[in-house]
Formats: C-alpha cells, sequence, structure tokens
C-alpha cells in the first residue's frame, strides 16, 4: 500500500529474508567469515548462533546466494525437530535422492552413491540445518555419525548447524563431547548498535528505490533503535508500521513523535490479542451447608463428644473429586541415551553384506557382525558402497572356516560361479546402460564392470585347470589300476611255479 504512495520500487522491510536486502554489519560480516571459511576446510561442523530476528536465516540465504553450483552441493535442511530414524530420509528429500530399495539400507547405500558421483564431478555436499536447538541429542550423534564417511581421507560431506543461543547450552552437554571436537568453527551473532541500525534502514530504502519521502529525523533513527534493540526482524515491523501510519496520515517526515504513535498502537494490539486469547474466569458456586446439630451433652463426655460432632460436620467429597486429588503415576521418560545407529537399523530385516571399509574414528563403530542363519558363519552386515564390497571379496575368500571338496565339487561350484558372474554382469551393464540413458558412465562403474569382467575370466581359467587336473588324475588313476592287475597276475603265475617245483620235488 505505501509503496505506491511513496513510489518505491519494492517493499523495503519485508519480514521474509531476501539475500537483495543482506546488511554486512560487523558482527554478519564476521558470521559470513566463519561459514567460507568452513566451506574453504570441507570439512567438520560449523555453528552459528544468534537471538531470534537477529538475521541468522538472512544469513544462510545469502551463503546460497553465492555459492557456486559447480563447485558445492547444498541443501537447507528446514524440519529440525527430527526423530534419529528420519534423519536419513529428510537428508535424502533435502537432496532429491530416490532410493532405488525401500528400507535403511537402501537410503544409506543411495546416499553414498551420491556423495561418491559428487566427488567423480568435482562437486562437495554441504547440508545447512536452520532452528538446530531443535534437535534431539540422538538426532545430533547420528548426524555425526553420517559425517564419518570419507573417500581415501577425503572427506564427503559438511554439515553448517544455525540455531538460537539455547544451543549453545546444548552442544556443551557431555553428551556431545564427540560431536563438540568435530565443531571446527563457531560464532555468535549479535544485535545491531544504534549507527548501525540507521545504516541498516538506509541501506534497505536506498535498495527499494527511496528519494528522501519519508524523510527520517535523528530521534526517529534513535527511538527506533531504543524501541529494537537493534534487531533487525524487529526493526522491519516497525519500519513496515511507520511507513504505513505515514502514507495514511499523508505525512512525509518520520519523527521521534511518529515512532512513539505507532509503538503505542503496536502495544495496544498485543494487550487486545492477549486479553482476547486469555479464557474467562469460571464462576465459582458455593454449595449451603445446615448447621450442624448441638450434641446432646446428657448422654456423653463434652470433650468426646465435641470430637465426634467435629467429625460429622465436614462435608464427604465425592469419589471422582477424591480420585482427582490423588497424584497420577507419573510415565517413565523415554532413554535420552539410547542412540539409533546406522547399524541397530540395517541389522532389523535387512539383507546381510560381505563387508564394511567406511574410515571412521576409532571410537566409531559402524559394522556389526551376526551368524548366517544357513551356515552359521559370521557375516559381516553393512550397507557399504560396491566398491568396498567388490574390495573386500579376497578377504572373505580367504576364511578360516574351510572344508575339504572334490575335485568334482570345486569344478562346479566354478563353473555355477562363471556362468552366474556372466549372467549378473550382463543384467547389470543392461541396468546402467538403461539408467545412464545413453550418458557416459561414472569412472568407479566403468572400472567395477572391469574388475567384474577380469574376474570372470579369472574363474574361467581355474575352472579350465580344474578340469584338466580331474582329467590327469582319472588317467593317473586308470594306469595305477592296470599295473595292480598286473602285479596281481604276476603275483598268480609265480604262486602257480612254486606248486609244479613242490610237487615235482615230492
Amino acid at each position: 500500500m505505501y509503496e505506491e504512495y511513496f513510489r518505491l520500487s519494492d517493499a523495503p522491510f519485508r519480514l521474509n529474508p531476501d539475500p537483495r536486502f543482506f546488511y554486512g554489519s560487523r558482527s554478519h560480516n564476521k558470521a559470513m567469515a566463519y561459514l567460507h571459511y568452513g566451506l574453504k576446510q570441507a570439512e567438520g561442523f560449523i555453528v552459528i548462533t544468534g537471538p531470534v530476528g537477529a538475521g541468522k536465516s538472512m544469513i544462510i540465504g545469502h551463503l546460497l546466494d553465492q555459492l557456486n553450483a559447480s563447485n558445492v552441493v547444498a541443501a537447507n535442511l528446514l524440519t529440525s525437530n527430527i526423530k534419529p530414524q528420519d534423519l536419513l530420509s529428510q537428508i535424502l528429500s533435502a537432496f532429491r535422492i530416490e532410493p532405488e530399495t525401500k528400507g535403511r539400507t537402501g537410503e544409506i547405500e543411495a546416499f553414498e552413491d551420491y556423495l561418491f558421483d559428487q566427488l567423480n564431478r568435482g562437486r562437495r555436499v554441504l547440508l545447512i540445518i536452520d532452528e538446530a536447538q531443535n534437535l534431539p541429542f540422538n538426532t545430533l550423534e547420528e548426524l555425526r555419525m553420517l559425517s564419518n564417511i570419507d573417500y581415501e581421507g577425503t572427506p564427503l560431506f559438511q554439515v553448517f548447524l544455525v540455531g538460537q543461543p539455547e544451543f549453545r547450552a546444548t552442544m556443551e552437554s557431555d553428551r556431545l563431547e564427540q560431536l563438540r571436537q568435530r565443531v571446527i568453527a563457531s560464532y555468535h551473532l549479535e544485535n545491531l548498535t544504534e549507527e548501525e541500525t540507521r545504516d541498516y534502514i538506509l541501506h534497505r530504502l536506498c535498495i527499494a528505490g527511496w528519494e528522501d519521502d519519508p524523510a527520517f529525523s535523528d530521534e526517529a533513527y534513535k527511538s527506533i533503535y531504543e524501541e529494537t534493540e537493534g534487531l533487525p526482524r524487529r526493526i522491519n515491523t516497525l519500519c513496515n508500521r511507520i511507513l504505513l501510519y505515514c502514507s495514511l496520515e499523508e505525512q512525509h517526515e518520520v519523527t521521534r513523535a511518529v515512532v512513539k504513535i505507532v509503538c503505542d498502537e503496536l502495544k495496544e494490539e498485543k494487550l487486545a490479542a492477549k486479553r482476547a486469547a486469555d479464557p474467562a474466569p469460571k464462576p465459582v458456586k458455593v454449595d449451603e451447608q445446615e448447621p450442624a446439630e448441638a450434641p446432646d451433652l446428657s448422654k456423653t463426655d463434652n470433650t468426646s463428644q465435641e470430637n465426634e460432632d467435629n467429625e460429622d460436620t465436614q462435608p464427604v467429597e465425592p469419589e471422582s473429586v477424591v480420585e482427582a486429588q490423588q497424584p497420577k503415576p507419573i510415565p517413565p521418560a523415554p532413554a535420552d541415551n539410547v542412540v539409533v545407529s546406522i547399524d541397530s537399523a540395517r541389522e532389523q530385516g535387512e539383507k546381510p553384506m560381505e563387508k564394511v571399509s567406511l574410515k571412521e574414528d576409532p571410537s566409531d563403530e559402524l559394522s556389526t557382525s551376526k551368524p548366517d542363519p544357513q551356515t552359521g558363519q559370521q557375516v559381516m552386515t553393512s550397507a557399504m558402497s560396491v566398491l568396498d564390497r567388490l574390495r573386500a571379496k579376497k578377504a572373505s575368500a580367504q576364511s578360516d572356516d574351510r572344508q575339504d571338496a572334490t575335485l568334482n565339487e570345486v569344478a562346479s561350484a566354478i563353473a555355477a560361479a562363471v556362468d552366474k558372474t556372466h549372467q549378473s554382469t550382463d543384467e547389470a551393464k543392461a541396468s546402467a546402460e538403461t539408467k545412464a540413458g545413453g550418458e557416459t558412465l561414472p569412472d568407479w562403474r566403468q572400472g567395477l564392470m572391469k574388475s567384474v569382467d577380469e574376474t570372470r575370466e579369472e574363474l574361467k581359467e581355474a575352472n579350465a585347470n580344474i578340469v584338466h587336473l580331474k582329467n590327469a588324475a582319472s588317467g593317473r588313476k586308470k594306469n595305477s589300476d592296470e599295473r595292480r592287475q598286473k602285479i596281481s597276475d604276476g603275483l598268480a603265475r609265480a604262486e602257480a611255479l612254486l606248486e609244479e617245483v613242490r610237487a615235482a620235488q615230492e
């Protein structure tokens, strides 16, 4: 409304953050410096805190506006009150990642593939969480576990945490010692000074095409600072109402008196809203009681009779009232120290995998082992990428729990493995070509295909050697049988000759 009256090109004091109106005060510029420092380090956590309305969301918008999309892929997670088991799905939604399979394991594999793909493209992945003071302890711990994902020492995932002052107390908790060690920089936003408040108002007015109409007096700037305490959001709200008042009253100068009138109107509106929100007191009904009859002193002792009368005259409360006055049992609070880790989710109904090779701190355990229901052997369970599972193939093949097998069983097993590998490789190639849609596959997928082909050739060669050994063993057995038969025949002839010699001597 007042934009047309004062011939402004835009509303200068919008409440929603607009990076075009960013004002770099001393405190805001320092916070931006910390964020850019974190981007340069490309690892760890950056924590920015500040009071309500200090301009934290404006800083995030300004940072995202400055990022180069060819180097950094950033997402802003707006929902902060997240349970640990829902954190990964929210992150996938923020980056618009669609898992191929359902379940926790499918989400982790999709997230890791996305991180590796961005690494191959030369881009880093940045997650910004606003209103971080609402994050539960277990969710923060789960976020730290996800930040362990790296590739040969190169971090693949970085997090900026932005919240209100109470988040500083949350970070000081003993339960977040490991997360606190990952924070490489932390800064707390401060309110604007009186001089910065004046410059802030002029900065936003000039961007909106202001031409000294209405004019602000020095006393008006001072009154605005005193009323708002230098908080940008309060300044925006008050200045919006001042310009609206001036346009309605057709005034072209903002004075101290105008600021006071508008402030009184805002206070009156708040009081009216509070009175409307407060419920009216309920009327209290007092039940009339009949006077107690005088005790008969002729029957009992005075003292005992007075005690009995006092007990009889006390009103009896209904059973519902008595039950209401009894304290209700307090349900047990949920255990805050239970951390829903990535591994616990993987072990719930998910298919076991071969091996995990996620690099992490010694204190972090992201992989576990459990017995296979068919073989009884310990199998590593994880959701690592296909590259790590391929590297684990040789190590898993050298297990100590080996069983003796015949050459026929070995040859049959190798032949079946060759056929299965050939079939799975063809299916993987066809699936990859379909998904790629004619585009060039990533280097790590091409390397995977090449490794599978080489493994298949090795299996074929091993199968040929086994067949050769089988034929050679069969030939040796035949020759051995023939030699045994000749020896047996020779012994039979020798015994016959000895019998003839004994008969001739007799």
